[in-house]
């Protein structure tokens, strides 16, 4: 876990027990904007999102084709975040990181929003 006053970046197994995980973490039970990367470290694929409900977001992801395979979710969360923020810092992930090149990104767009 990454934590600074800011934000906070927490790591879980991208898989059916992630809602219980969820449970535990405030931002996600009272329905706070976050934003997040799922990802595949064997495959170099990921996927960024943001959502205000993290619950039926990663249901839906779950149960998508492409996104089942991704193994990890890192979940970047702050009390200082709103919609328009997540948005922006959703944006600019898909951006930074399709320019490195190290994640072949399965987004379907190209960070505008």
């Amino acid at each position: 876990m990454i934590q600074n006053p800011v934000f906070t970046i927490k790591k879980f197994d991208f898989d059916s027990s992630l809602v219980d995980e969820f449970n535990n973490i405030h931002y996600v039970k009272d329905l706070w904007p976050i934003v997040y990367i799922l990802s595949d470290g064997n495959v170099n694929e990921a996927y960024i999102g943001e959502t205000t409900d993290a619950y039926a977001r990663m249901s839906s992801h779950l149960k998508n084709n492409i996104k089942n395979k991704l193994t990890a979710i890192h979940l970047i969360s702050s009390e200082k975040f709103n919609k328009s923020a997540t948005l922006d810092i959703e944006s600019n992930l898909i951006k930074y990181i399709s320019g490195d090149g190290q994640y072949k990104l399965i987004n379907g767009n190209i960070g505008l929003v």
